[in-house]
């Protein structure tokens, strides 16, 4: 009887431990993260300037800097670095004057008469100096064309009703038949059809192609709205933005930053859908100004991707990070 009874007890006992450990199990289930954005590698670019705007093209990533006078492509296998002069431009300086440079802010790739160009954006914040666009043919970099488009962005400013003070182009993507453009004044999102733009660009008197537009609405740092920065396409709906705050009174003044957003927008329904802070392993908001973003990989609910950050001293900066959201769908 005795055996008994202590054979119940050690069995009651080991149901209890059972009946924890599977409590435990369970809640670790469910508070286990489904959002997070992880910094992989973090690499300082030390004689990249002021990278603003990049694109990924096999195994590289390509680097425009707002005051560079090349642009960078960069190994991302072994981060060996390769300057690709630009015409016109004198190449033997590092950085351009603040006054006259091209302010050149974002770039993406696009195919157009079975030509693949890089094609970069001035921030038109500056006319003439900002006011144009960089075309350079990917199968021979030595191709390059500057072309003005002031008019272009005048046009731009009217039709989504943006005052000229308000206007700097930042981010750009080709999400499948439109390009979209946005503008860090006023966080709008301006789409367009590629083959229309293209032709406007390539054929002078070409009507500037139909736009759509839509204004986002982005995370705060007390109480300061981040502004667009840079754009990549995940799929035809979804995009990946960065956006990052300046503790000013307005958006045009340089200050400290607060923090940078990276997070995924959606066209459809004209809203974030997730959004992330940048920070370090131990939890606390990086300083960063995120200037642009794009993407190496993606896998189920995960994205790997490069972001590059502007130091504002002639160095630039480098993340290899992991989104991991229940909003991306393959």
């Amino acid at each position: 009887m005795k055996n008994s009874i202590t054979s119940l007890l050690h069995m009651k006992s080991c149901l209890y431990i059972v009946s924890i450990i599977i409590f435990l199990a369970g809640g670790c289930r469910e508070n286990t993260p489904t959002e997070m954005l992880i910094i992989e590698k973090e690499l300082l670019l030390d004689s990249i300037p002021s990278a603003s705007g990049l694109v990924i093209h096999g195994d590289s990533a390509w680097i425009v800097g707002d005051d560079a006078t090349g642009i960078y492509r960069l190994n991302l296998s072994n981060y060996q670095q390769q300057k690709i002069p630009l015409n016109n431009v004198a190449t033997d300086e590092y950085r351009l004057p603040k006054s006259i440079k091209h302010d050149l802010e974002c770039a993406n790739l696009i195919r157009y008469n079975n030509k693949l160009y890089l094609l970069a954006f001035g921030s038109g914040s500056l006319a003439p100096y900002r006011d144009s666009i960089l075309l350079l043919n990917m199968a021979d970099t030595a191709d390059q064309q500057i072309i003005p488009v002031q008019q272009f962005y005048r046009e731009l400013q009217q039709l989504t009703g943006t005052d000229s003070t308000q206007w700097n182009v930042e981010g750009s993507t080709v999400a499948g038949d439109s390009l979209l453009l946005s503008n860090r004044g006023n966080n709008t999102i301006i789409s367009c059809n590629v083959d229309s733009l293209m032709h406007y660009f390539f054929f002078a008197g070409a009507p500037v192609p139909p736009i759509t537009y839509q204004r986002a609405h982005l995370p705060q740092i007390d109480g300061k709205e981040a502004r667009l920065s840079g754009l990549s396409t995940i799929n035809d709906n979804l995009i990946l933005f960065t956006a990052s705050v300046e503790d000013t009174p307005d958006w045009i003044t340089d200050g400290p930053i607060s923090g940078s957003f990276i997070g995924i927008y959606s066209m459809k329904e004209n809203k974030v859908i997730a959004s992330h802070l940048l920070r370090d392993k131990q939890g606390a908001v990086l300083k960063e100004k995120i200037e642009s973003i794009d993407i190496v990989s993606k896998k189920g609910g995960t994205i790997t991707c490069i972001a590059v950050a502007d130091n504002d001293n002639g160095t630039s900066k480098l993340f290899r990070l992991q989104l991991i959201s229940s909003e991306i769908k393959n």
